[in-house]
Formats: structure tokens, sequence, C-alpha cells
């Protein structure tokens, strides 16, 4: 019965499982800190990107298709 004993008294204290669950904590906030990076900063953009060209202003056609000051009811 001393075999037995030993393998009981190891499982009700099993070692390494409070060690993984602190490791597991420290990683699980360390890749939470990354995706809070990720989404809240800009760090991925260039630091001082030029403004796009402003847009090429075409000739207004008038619409004909509309009438003004005509409502629907």
């Amino acid at each position: 019965m001393g075999r037995l004993e030993d393998i009981i008294q190891r499982n009700r204290t099993p070692k390494g499982s409070r060690e993984r669950f602190i490791w597991s904590i420290v990683v699980g906030c360390f890749l939470l800190l990354i995706l809070a990076l990720m989404v809240f900063t800009d760090l991925g953009r260039p630091a001082h990107a030029p403004p796009p060209p402003p847009p090429d202003p075409a000739p207004r056609v008038p619409d004909h298709s509309r009438v003004p000051d005509v409502q629907l009811r």
C-alpha cells in the first residue's frame, strides 16, 4: 500500500501547476498588451507621410434630371 499512498499524495499536491498558471497569466497579459498596442496606436504608419494630393477639380455638369423644390408626398 506504500506505492498507492505515494500516488495519492502526489496527486493531491501536483507540482508545477501553480507555476504553469502564473506563466499562462503572464503570457496572456503580454498578448493582450500587444493587441491593445496594435489597435490603439499607429506604430505601423510612417511618421511624416505626405498628405494625399487634392482631387482634380472636374467641371461640374448641371444635373438636369432633378427639379428644385419638388417634394413627393
